[in-house]
């Protein structure tokens, strides 16, 4: 299996979903809901390509055929995403082995940061993509505590580097086949659809 990088070609439309991994029970009796959260949350894309040509067209019909269906696997960004709205600096590591949950400690940071990190700012470790809940300031050694959606789906290795730059990309796996139709002109539409792959 390999994992190959996204080709340099923007669509014309994306979707970035977060599926989360919860369920609700009805009461029988009082008509109550009552809701739990499981692990195994992903990020699922859908992307569209219209009216490909020439090397943009050549390039995505070569990128699918290589990933041979959901054999290999691909790293691709939110294409939505502007910028990064945090300060930022420093090179970003985690802090401690085995962490697990919703909020993720790291030091590396600039120390003193205010906003270091803001919601909608995504980062990626342990080949994870996450999104950025709620601010993040460092402290004078560095540290800074992160809050983030999906929750951490496997135990974090001390000292990995935490990719908060852009494009910060996730490791996905192709759900349906993927095909484009071709007209005249040499004008291609091309659609992908795939979901995070959890045990990357």
């Amino acid at each position: 299996m390999t994992t190959y990088a996204f080709p340099a070609v923007t669509p014309s439309k994306s979707t970035l979903e977060l599926v989360s991994n919860t369920r609700s029970f009805v009461s029988p009796l009082t008509n109550a809901i009552q809701t739990t959260n499981r692990k195994g949350s992903y990020w699922k894309i859908s992307m569209e390509f219209k009216n490909l040509t020439g090397a943009d067209r050549a390039t995505m019909q070569a990128f699918i055929a290589s990933l041979n269906g959901m054999e290999h696997r691909f790293s691709v960004q939110d294409h939505s995403f502007t910028s990064m709205r945090g300060a930022g600096g420093g090179t970003l590591l985690v802090n401690g082995a085995g962490q697990t949950g919703s909020t993720l400690n790291a030091d590396g940071a600039t120390a003193s940061t205010t906003n270091y990190l803001r919601p909608g700012d995504y980062i990626s470790f342990n080949n994870e993509l996450h999104m950025v809940t709620t601010d993040a300031s460092s402290n004078g050694s560095g540290e800074v505590s992160i809050v983030i959606a999906p929750p951490i789906r496997k135990p974090t290795n001390d000292n990995d580097v935490i990719d908060y730059s852009i494009p910060v990309s996730g490791i996905f796996i192709l759900t349906s086949p993927a095909g484009w139709d071709n007209r005249p002109g040499g004008f291609s539409t091309l659609n992908i659809e795939g979901i995070e792959d959890v045990l990357a």
